[in-house]
This record gives C-alpha cells, structure tokens and sequence, in this order.
C-alpha cells in the first residue's frame, strides 16, 4: 500500500512537470540606484573621482616634474563606466558596498576621465575573484554569478537614462568584467536604439569585441563601428595588449576570434590620437607611491603601441624602449612587466597603458559631438 501511494506522487508530478510552465528561480532585485550609496562615482559629491590626479613625469634628462589634473565641472558630456574584477568577497557575487578595491580601480582607470566629462560609475555584484572561474571560459548572461552582475549593470545604466543623462551625450568606459558587462549593455540597451545617438564612444579594452574580417561593424554589434580616427563619434575602441617582443601563448585568453570569419576587434589608441608613443599613466603604490606623493607615473615617449595579426590572434602590441630617464622610471616598468603572464598578457595594464591617450580621445569626441548638436 505504501509504495502504491509513492507511485502515485511519482506520477501526479510527473503529469504536473508536463503540464505547468517551468518557472525560473528569480534574480535577486537589483539595487536602488535612486540611492547615493548604490554608486562608486556621481557627480554630485565628493567622491574618489571628484578628486584631481597627479602625476610624476620622468623627462627625458632625469628630471622629474608633477602635473595635476582636476574635474572639469563644466563637462559637457558624462562617462559611465564599469570596474573590473577586483573583488575579494567570499562569494561568488559581491555585496553592494565602496571596499578600498572598488574604490582604487576607479582612481587608477576612471578618475582621469573625469576633466573631461561627468562620472557615473555604479556599484554592481559583480563576479568575485572567488566565482571567477565559473565564467571565465563562457559568456553565457542567463547562468551563473553574471545573472545579478549584468541585472545590476542594465538597471543602473536605466536608472541614469531616466534620472541624469537630460539628453546629454555619454561616453561608456569599462575594463575586463566591466568591458564584459558593457558590451552586453550595448548590444542590448544601444545598438540600432533611439538612444545610440547620444553615444560618443565606448572604451572597453580587455573584453571579447569580434567584427567581420576586413570590416569595421557587424559581428558584436550590428550598427556601433569600431573608431577609425581622430574626432570619430558614435564608435568603440576595443583592444587587449600584449609584449610586443614575447611570442602569444597557445592558451593565449584574449585576441582571438570566436565565429569563423570573424577577427577580435584592436583599434590602436595612438593611432586614433595621431601620435608616435602612448601617454600612459602607470599606478603607483606603497613606499613609492608615498615617496613621490602622486597617484601616477608618466613615462613620455617610452611606450609605443600597433595592432598586430598572427594566425587567428589580433592583439595590441606594447613595445618599450630602453630607459635613459630616471631610474624610477625603469623600476615602474619592470615592476609591471614582471607580472606578465601569457594567457593573460599586459591585461592589468589594458587602460593604464593608454589612460592619457584616451583621455584626449574623449576630449576631441566630446568637441566633435558638441558640433554636430
């Protein structure tokens, strides 16, 4: 009689699998991005990136001297930008909180940004470095720890639309997991939308941007080009680097193409700025951080860069001359050089490297689409 009766509930849910829709375990709410304490950087407060920046400038006759940038509060244009991957949460998400790891990733890839336009940059449970490996060789959104990440992202994102934005244009600026998560908000929220023509341009380094070999658009987005040239508007530059004197890993993460007939998109900040070397501004952190009493080390006409092809990788190559500049110039390289890792290559680096050079780039799309309205 027992097992008659478990047959039975055996079979009644059975018939009710078949017949009732399968509901989805739900995404946790996001959180209220109406509330300050839901962003990293706005600009309506004294946060990290309200902050000017300074910089050690290594000349080229041993001197040193310090430039200091500070917010334009005059900015015509807003950049929203994603961090990278910088939680230490036990969790495979993180919590919605400003840890020193958020808040130093936005000094040292965003505050920069911030003389030439508006900062927003929303706090997102993002994919801890704990949870990473459960996404790192997959780009599935609908799994996983990305659920409440890229959920987060899209409704902040809305939320600037409907309560900051007034029409404005906006720059989107991301690294690794926040170029990841941009990406997506382009394909999904931008890309062939009304809103695209408010898009000046997007900088999402380190992320999978695939085009048509030969072509400019389609592949990741259908209507969003890469940039091409000084001054371009309603463009992306996508780019991961690597040394250009090593030789790529077989196992080389970024740079390669997922879809036949496709090639991983590297548009060359140097290029687009016109200019021979890259303006980079390296972090500077513990005694000699405090030693020089900057945030940055500039490095002028030391580092260079051109996109290069070989068999199915397309990478951003970094090449350094040798120093005759000062010795701490030397050490902030090698220092960074040292962590080189071939899957991985200068990835750490992907911004800083061309930090100055893009801020210029937004600075002369900023002028060109104030032009155009």
């Amino acid at each position: 009689m027992r097992l008659a009766a478990v047959l039975l509930v055996v079979l009644v849910l059975a018939v009710l699998a078949e017949v009732l829709p399968l509901v989805p375990v739900p995404t946790p709410r996001p959180p209220d991005y109406g509330q300050a304490s839901s962003w990293l950087c706005r600009p309506d407060r004294p946060d990290i990136c309200a902050k000017a920046t300074t910089a050690t400038v290594f000349d080229a006759g041993g001197s040193t001297h310090t430039v200091t940038y500070a917010p334009d509060p005059a900015a015509k244009i807003d950049c929203f930008y994603v961090y990278p991957t910088v939680s230490r949460a036990l969790g495979d998400n993180a919590p919605i909180a400003a840890t020193a790891d958020e808040i130093v990733a936005a000094r040292n890839q965003f505050a920069r940004f911030a003389s030439v336009c508006r900062t927003f940059a929303p706090l997102y449970r993002q994919v801890t470095r704990k949870g990473l490996p459960k996404v790192i060789d997959h780009t599935d959104f609908a799994v996983g720890p990305r659920i409440p990440a890229y959920a987060d992202v899209r409704a902040a994102w809305k939320s600037y639309l409907a309560n900051d934005n007034a029409g404005r244009g906006f720059v989107l600026i991301g690294h690794s997991q926040g170029a990841k998560m941009l990406a997506r908000l382009i394909a999904d929220e931008i890309d062939g939308k009304p809103v695209q023509a408010r898009f000046v341009s997007a900088i999402i380094p380190g992320t999978q941007v695939d085009v048509p070999e030969g072509k400019l658009v389609g592949g990741s987005f259908a209507h969003v080009p890469l940039c091409t040239r000084s001054g371009e508007t309603g463009c992306v530059i996508a780019y991961s680097t690597y040394p250009a004197d090593r030789p790529l890993a077989p196992d080389t993460r970024f740079g390669r193409a997922l879809r036949e007939g496709t090639t991983f998109a590297c548009v060359d900040p140097a290029a687009i700025a016109g200019v021979t070397s890259l303006q980079a501004e390296l972090p500077l952190h513990g005694e000699r951080r405090a030693r020089l009493g900057t945030d940055f080390a500039e490095l002028p006409g030391l580092i260079s860069s051109q996109c290069t092809t070989g068999g199915s990788f397309s990478v951003l190559a970094i090449s350094v001359k040798p120093s005759t500049q000062a010795g701490e110039t030397d050490v902030a390289m090698i220092d960074k050089l040292a962590e080189y890792s071939p899957p991985w290559g200068l990835h750490g680096l992907d911004i800083n490297l061309a930090e100055g050079t893009l801020v210029e780039i937004v600075r002369r799309q900023a002028a060109a689409y104030a032009e155009k309205k």
